[in-house]
């Protein structure tokens, strides 16, 4: 005779919940890619583990945040071509990341929270983003560079066309091969201009993970 019914009728019914929780049917978070090559120290967080040193072939999943510091670079591949080249003192989160298949489709979102990375998108993507504290920048294809800071969002592109809009959603600007915009605080982005040789080189030097 069980002595403890309303015990035994707890478990049964919370059992199917632990199957769903940690049962066979249970989804991983998309793999996004993998570390290429790095320099210095860079560490990677992962949703309810701690923060571990990223290694060249380390797997990196929706979700992760990754911490460069003083020195600190890193190259991440996909599958589908796409890089992201990490700048030291960055701090960046691959929110979301459903890489095209085939001819078209793909959904990535990047939220940096400080410091620059280069972009690298060789298929056509439906869309693409990256959000910092003033702006949201968005493409399709492309080859361009972002950084953000406290005060300032930097946009430039490499090649093909990137649109900046505030964070705010109040304005916007298209900007081309060549040219750059900046994103302050509560103000719409800068007129696209181009940029000088000197600033061009020093934003992609910052992004070069030898």
């Amino acid at each position: 005779m069980n002595r403890y019914p309303g015990i035994a009728r707890r478990v049964l019914l919370a059992c199917p919940l632990l199957l769903l929780a940690v049962g066979p049917g249970a989804s991983a978070p998309a793999e996004v890619g993998k570390v290429a090559r790095l320099v210095g120290r860079v560490s990677v967080a992962t949703a309810g583990a701690a923060s571990a040193d990223a290694r060249p072939g380390m797997k990196l999943h929706e979700g992760d945040r990754i911490v460069t510091g003083p020195g600190g670079r890193v190259e991440v591949v996909a599958e589908d071509g796409t890089t992201l080249a990490i700048g030291e003192r960055t701090t960046v989160t691959l929110t979301r990341f459903a890489r095209p298949r085939g001819a078209g489709g793909g959904h990535g979102l990047l939220d940096l929270i400080e410091g620059i990375l280069r972009i690298g998108l060789p298929l056509s993507w439906d869309r693409f983003e990256v959000t910092t504290g003033t702006a949201v920048a968005s493409v399709r294809s492309t080859d361009w560079v972002i950084e953000a800071k406290p005060d300032d969002t930097a946009v430039f592109v490499v090649k093909g066309r990137v649109k900046v809009v505030n964070r705010a959603g109040t304005g916007g600007v298209l900007l081309d091969p060549g040219f750059g915009t900046d994103v302050r605080p509560g103000a719409l982005p800068t007129t696209p201009k181009r940029w000088g040789q000197a600033r061009v080189d020093a934003a992609l030097a910052r992004t070069r993970v030898p």
